[in-house]
């Protein structure tokens, strides 16, 4: 008996787990600016779909970039913003591609590299598939 309803409680949390992505554009445009304004990498990976890989791409900032899943991607923002202490990100522009379901976020972030303050300019795409949003890539411009 207790096992079934092990089994039963581990199946309800299954599709959580399953449909990590965004359900809209603005929990995609909220998570995004919490997660890149305060340092939150589970803010950002709530938008990536199991099994995907993500293009992150940070210049100058970290060595890694590249495609990567979930759980390496959390671990990749984790390192980042430890190393460079996001205090803000804000929306500069939004484009909706339809003929490519995607939306184009280009944002100014604000950071401290080596304890001075810079500005960056971070480019996300997102990916929309039977209505929910994932993140498909992350880029941020060089130095």
């Amino acid at each position: 008996m207790r096992l079934s309803t092990k089994m039963a409680l581990l199946l309800l949390f299954v599709p959580l787990v399953a449909s990590a992505q965004y359900r809209d554009l603005d929990v995609a445009l909220s998570n995004l600016t919490r997660g890149f304004g305060s340092g939150d990498p589970q803010a950002i990976v709530a938008g990536m779909a199991v099994g995907d890989q993500v293009m992150l791409q940070f210049p100058g900032l970290i060595e890694q970039n590249g495609f990567f899943g979930r759980d390496q991607a959390a671990y990749l923002l984790d390192g980042l913003f430890g190393k460079v202490h996001p205090s803000a990100f804000e929306q500069q522009n939004a484009k909706k591609v339809s003929a490519e379901a995607q939306y184009h976020i280009t944002g100014t972030w604000t950071i401290q590299n080596a304890g001075k303050p810079e500005t960056r300019e971070l480019y996300i795409t997102l990916h929309s598939k039977d209505g929910l949003w994932s993140v498909v890539s992350i880029r941020s411009a060089g130095k």
